[in-house]
C-alpha cells in the first residue's frame, strides 16, 4: 500500500510533481524537480525561470533551453546560465 507510506497530501503531491515533472503547486507542495536557469534580459535584469518541459533536455544544448524558454514566453533573452555558472 503506497498510501500508507506517506505522511501528508502535501508530500504525495511533491512526489507526483517531481516524479512526473508536472510544474506548478504551492508552498511545500512546489515542483523542484525541472530544471530552473538564470535568465539575463537585454536591459541587465534577470529572473530565475522554471523550464517546464525540461524532459530530455540536454544541459549543454543552450540553443534548445533558448527554444523553449521562448516557447514558454520568456522574452529578450539576452543570456542563460545554469545554477552555479552566472
Amino acid at each position: 500500500w503506497v498510501s500508507a507510506s506517506i505522511d501528508s497530501d502535501d508530500y504525495f503531491e511533491l512526489m507526483m510533481r517531481n516524479a512526473w515533472h508536472i510544474t506548478g503547486g504551492q508552498g511545500w507542495s512546489e515542483n523542484t524537480a525541472n530544471l530552473r536557469v538564470l535568465v539575463t534580459h537585454g536591459d541587465g535584469s534577470t529572473e530565475v525561470v522554471e523550464i517546464k518541459n525540461d524532459l530530455g533536455l540536454h544541459l549543454d544544448d543552450n540553443q534548445e533551453i533558448v527554444r523553449r524558454l521562448t516557447q514558454q514566453g520568456v522574452r529578450d533573452i539576452r543570456r542563460v546560465d545554469l545554477y552555479g555558472e552566472a
